[in-house]
């Protein structure tokens, strides 16, 4: 129930921030990397756990290595993007051959891993793949706990905490030949442990574990290892 009203809620809300701009085809070779904020969060906050991963990334300057971040809501902008960095021949859409140009990883906390399984579903009816899917305590209505086969590996992360929003807790293949699911990992967040790191006291206290878990430097350092690894 809390899962629901929390998606309706943002949805009511959704039209208050602007969506990054676009841009055109990415070199053939190139990774583009696209992360979703949860709830209310802004894509360019540079506070959040999900923009910090972008700009970390950013900052290593691996050659040909695109990293950007979306709201959750803005699932029509963040296609575009992964349709525009694949579109080389610029008629608007993925032919054939554009299909693997660019390798596509997304990573997502909140109703922004629910984004990034949903995203992922949609560029698999197109026949796009998807290297690596990462979920952070991710919320959705629909089918976030279910992979599609397009996804080449798959990791979730997740915390169970009392008297917080609770994300999924088990991802599994629809295809076990081709989906490696690397993982359902659960962190913990004791109510009088130590805070993982400086955040908004309003924040941890409504919050609790699942705010938490978006400000903790040691999840999405292992994160950022992760996605490295699919890059190489």
């Amino acid at each position: 129930m809390l899962r629901k009203m929390m998606f309706f809620a943002v949805v009511w809300a959704g039209g208050m921030y602007a969506a990054p701009e676009g841009a055109g085809p990415l070199p053939p070779g190139s990774t583009l990397i696209l992360g979703f904020t949860g709830g209310l969060d802004r894509a360019d906050d540079p506070e959040r756990g999900v923009r910090r991963l972008a700009l970390a990334m950013r900052a290593m300057g691996l050659p040909g290595v695109y990293a950007e971040t979306f709201e959750h809501y803005r699932h029509r902008e963040a296609r575009r993007r992964v349709v525009a960095a694949l579109d080389a021949n610029g008629n608007r859409r993925v032919d054939g051959e554009e299909r693997g140009r660019v390798k596509i990883i997304l990573y997502g906390q909140s109703l922004g891993g629910g984004e990034v399984v949903r995203l992922a579903r949609e560029l698999g009816k197109n026949g796009v793949a998807v290297e690596l899917t990462v979920q952070v305590d991710s919320v959705s209505l629909g089918r976030d706990g279910r992979i599609p086969p397009n996804v080449r590996r798959a990791v979730n992360f997740y915390q169970k905490e009392r008297l917080t929003f609770r994300g999924e807790d088990y991802i599994q293949a629809e295809d076990g030949q081709r989906t490696e699911i690397l993982g359902n990992f659960r962190f913990r967040y004791p109510l009088l442990g130590l805070n993982p790191a400086p955040e908004l006291s309003w924040r941890r206290v409504l919050g609790g574990g699942h705010a938490r878990m978006e400000a903790d430097p040691l999840l999405w350092a292992q994160i950022q290892a992760l996605i490295v690894e699919s890059i190489r």
